[in-house]
């Protein structure tokens, strides 16, 4: 079966797997977990670099390898299209899909509030944060910060530069430059929830694809190529799906100090794009 590959770019709590879910639904449509398949390409790419390909540049053997990849990786995806999610919209992933596919790329960006996205976070608590912050402690990365609070400490690891927030910003920036926008299809958090149906629809469209019903009510949790999400590691539910799609009845002020609110408000970007 020839594959059609499209693209999620999301970023971190803002309904990627809830969309992904929904989308699931439908088995012409198979949408990956957070996938490292751009640092597939990321490695290949980073060869060049290498002593031994300096000293035989093999160029079109490396091309070969690199257009493989999608279809070598995906090989036993039973489905005609294949949602890839990660980083995909910054500018050497970008450059990469235009390499393979020319102008003919979509990338869906899930966004939310930056606020919401990291009141999302500190409420579900990981450990991995907790973690990191002893890692920065014990290498000198970061001082104790006596003058700060624990959640102020936490929110700037949740957005320090190149993890995975950083990298969906980033993203999504260079997506919104004049040239990238053709690619892009944004969704806002509050109108999957709010206004799931036509969110689908309007995704369909951006697809160009053919429409498929989908509920809205028992959603399932996140399931592709019969695998699930092992979320033990991050001491937390962290991809749940509710089976009925609702937001989460929480103010971000009962979450995040003050300071913080102020520090990480009009952030949103796009907003102005």
């Amino acid at each position: 079966m020839k594959k059609q590959y499209f693209f999620l770019a999301g970023m971190p709590r803002s309904g990627n797997t809830l969309l992904s879910s929904i989308l699931n639904q439908n088995k012409d449509i198979a949408v990956s977990a957070n996938s490292f398949v751009s640092d597939i390409f990321h490695h290949g790419v980073t060869l060049t670099f290498g002593e031994m390909f300096q000293n035989f540049p093999d160029f079109g053997s490396l091309e070969n390898y690199l257009k493989s990849v999608f279809d070598s990786y995906y090989k036993d995806w039973d489905a005609k299209y294949i949602i890839d999610r990660g980083p995909w919209g910054t500018e050497n992933n970008l450059n990469i899909l235009e390499n393979l596919y020319g102008d003919d790329i979509k990338i869906i960006c899930t966004v939310r509030d930056i606020n919401e996205i990291l009141a999302s976070f500190i409420k579900l608590n990981p450990t991995w944060v907790d973690k990191e912050i002893e890692t920065e402690l014990n290498t000198g990365m970061r001082c104790n910060n006596f003058h700060k609070s624990d959640i102020e400490v936490k929110c700037e690891v949740l957005m320090k530069p190149s993890g995975q927030l950083d990298k969906s910003i980033c993203s999504l920036s260079n997506l919104l430059q004049s040239e990238n926008k053709k690619y892009l299809h944004l969704i806002e958090y509050n109108d999957l929830i709010n206004d799931t149906e036509n969110v689908i629809d309007e995704l369909y469209d951006f697809l160009d694809i053919p429409y498929y019903y989908h509920h809205f009510t028992g959603i399932k949790e996140f399931e592709s190529n019969h695998l699930k999400y092992d979320d033990s590691q991050y001491g937390c539910d962290l991809h749940r799906v509710r089976s009925t799609i609702e937001k989460s009845n929480y103010k971000v002020s009962d979450i995040l100090p003050e300071n913080v609110i102020k520090k990480y408000s009009n952030m949103e970007f796009w907003r102005n794009k």
